[in-house]
């Protein structure tokens, strides 16, 4: 069977994608093409793509539809509503039998498609863009969610329609781990994101900023991951590494070389309900996180305390209390160490889910070709 992704908000490489949906769908026997609305650039194999800027949401679908003509495949996944339009808009232009599949891994709308405008603006766009991904929602032969709190609308409206939950678990043979250090000596503390207030990322600098103050016997590095520019950060107290944006191996390879995880996001209505995807690399990387309260995180990782700790991110005493007791207990420290790999390994991997993923892709098409058969026996 020909599998085509369709993305109109991810890249072609994105991890989820091309390295474990595309990868596991390749390794069954599948011809697995990506469509990416996003880049230029052809970073992967079997890739199309063109930059959408400036373009309305009727050339998008008008732009995708040679390409999955030319592809002509059996299953299209798609990562957005306006992915979904296209596949529905070839299917109908072809008398296509695909199978189109939803893999819900963003909130549509989301503060990202909202920001800037005035409330009531906001008000209208969100109305207008939910009920635009419910319409697109109609032509769906199946869903995959990422996360229990994305799912509820659409398990509420379509009850009838297949769907699978397929978590953001890391691929743990990615990851590469290395022995731990003395954090009481040196402790590296690792942000990787863009450097907004948003994603709480001047949250980890004013703890490292404290942290190194109240406790100077520690050499603090702090290092980051981003592709935006800190030229003009100014501290005292600690270093500041920074990392251009990495391509996806490299990330794995390197982020092991890192003592605690810090993620100390807003807590707001939207965030709350998200799973970072980062949360389970850092835990096959085998070093604790320190991570904002997040209802996904403990919903979805209930053992999150024995592997790290979840905290108001305004409040700052916690966050130094949380790193005070990593340096200055190193049984603990193991331990959450030990026991981060362990699950990353033996329960939230890639490999443990995989398997049903592809599963799910044949038999939503088994199940099309079944009805359409049966469909045309009658008529």
């Amino acid at each position: 069977m020909k599998v085509a992704f369709v993305l109109t908000a991810h890249l072609p490489n994105d991890e989820r994608v091309w390295f474990q949906e595309a990868q596991s769908l390749i390794e069954n026997g599948f011809e697995t093409f990506i469509i990416s609305t996003n880049t230029n650039e052809i970073s992967v194999p079997n890739t199309y793509c063109f930059d959408d800027i400036g373009m309305s949401k009727k050339e998008v679908i008008k732009r995708v539809f040679p390409i999955l003509d030319r592809i002509s495949p059996d299953i299209i996944i798609c990562d957005n509503p306006i992915a979904i339009l296209a596949a529905r808009y070839y299917k109908k232009n072809t008398q296509s039998l695909s199978s189109i599949i939803y893999d819900v891994t963003e909130w549509y709308p989301s503060k990202k498609n909202l920001r800037g405008l005035s409330l009531g603006k906001k008000v209208v766009k969100g109305f207008v863009l939910s009920l635009l991904s419910l319409y697109a929602a109609w032509f769906l032969d199946g869903f995959i969610f990422g996360e229990c709190d994305k799912a509820k609308p659409f398990r509420l409206l379509f009850p009838w329609k297949k769907y699978i939950y397929l978590p953001y678990y890391a691929d743990v043979n990615q990851i590469k781990t290395y022995p731990l250090r003395d954090i009481s000596a040196e402790c590296v503390c690792l942000y990787s994101g863009p450097l907004t207030e948003e994603k709480g990322f001047f949250k980890v600098l004013n703890v490292l900023k404290e942290v190194s103050i109240r406790f100077p016997e520690t050499k603090f590095i702090l290092r980051i991951i981003s592709s935006q520019n800190i030229d003009s950060l100014q501290t005292n107290n600690f270093e500041v590494q920074q990392i251009n944006y990495l391509p996806f191996q490299s990330f794995c390879e390197k982020i092991g070389k890192a003592d605690l995880f810090f993620d100390l996001r807003k807590n707001d209505f939207e965030n709350t309900r998200c799973l970072p995807i980062k949360l389970f690399y850092y835990m096959a990387a085998g070093r604790p996180v320190i991570y904002s309260d997040l209802r996904a995180i403990k919903q979805q990782v209930p053992e999150i305390n024995e592997t790290g700790v979840l905290v108001d991110p305004e409040n700052t005493e916690k966050i130094l209390s949380a790193i005070y007791n990593y340096i200055n207990d190193k049984k603990r420290y193991q331990n959450h160490c030990e026991r981060t790999r362990e699950l990353a390994e033996q329960k939230y991997n890639w490999a443990k889910v995989s398997p049903d993923f592809v599963e799910f892709v044949k038999k939503i098409k088994i199940t099309n070709n079944l009805i359409c058969n049966f469909v045309s026996a009658i008529f």
